[in-house]
């Protein structure tokens, strides 16, 4: 196994995984701590260990030297950046950019592959495909690519939000449930949050 980009931090970043779908959870790792933008994404090291922790590819086939992951780091910081943008727009009820459907398609076009038909007990088959040729930051901004691809093509954008601590909360989330009135990123944490904060309004005004 070759060499991780540059060597671990003692503090390890502790991924957030609310978002529904790897494609939130892309989006979320630029977080707010104690009021401060956050990036979770600080070495290469960091973009495997997330890749890995999502359950997208195994660290061995990301793994770059540290000159070349320094640049790599960029390229996927800078990607993300992109795909947080176009997460603000969907929450606002906008669209999806012509330039990021054009960058997205490019990310996709990267890798070539086939399909092989493949014995799957004595009277049934399934259709495999087959592994790709890319490694490095091309295949890490490939996997990325195609889960956002699956993620536009498939879901109902409509509830695609924002957690309602929008003061001190940057993270995203789909929606998935059943009457569809998520609110938090987090109830634990944000809605916990605004509970306390309510509680002590209610407070402060039964003194006046």
């Amino acid at each position: 196994m070759s060499s991780s980009s540059e060597t671990k931090p003692a503090d390890r970043p502790e991924f957030i995984f609310i978002g529904e779908h790897p494609a939130i959870d892309f989006a979320n790792t630029r977080v707010v701590d104690h009021g401060a933008p956050k990036e979770l994404f600080r070495s290469w090291s960091d973009v495997v260990d997330w890749l890995s922790q999502a359950k997208l590819v195994t660290g061995e086939s990301v793994e770059l030297s540290a000159n070349v992951g320094m640049r790599a780091l960029e390229s996927v910081i800078e990607f993300r950046q992109a795909w947080e943008k176009v997460l603000a727009e969907l929450v606002l009820g906008g669209k999806v950019s012509d330039a990021f459907l054009e960058r997205l398609n490019g990310f996709l076009a990267l890798d070539i592959f086939h399909e092989i038909l493949c014995r799957d007990g004595k009277k049934r088959f399934r259709v495999t495909r087959s592994g790709s040729h890319l490694h490095g930051e091309k295949l890490a901004l490939n996997l990325i690519a195609h889960q956002i691809a699956g993620f536009l093509a498939e879901a109902n954008l409509n509830y695609v939000h924002r957690c309602a601590n929008t003061t001190s909360c940057v993270l995203y989330f789909y929606d998935t449930t059943k009457n569809h009135r998520r609110q938090w990123c987090s109830v634990a944490t944000c809605g916990n949050r605004h509970k306390v904060a309510q509680f002590r309004k209610r407070q402060v005004h039964a003194k006046k």
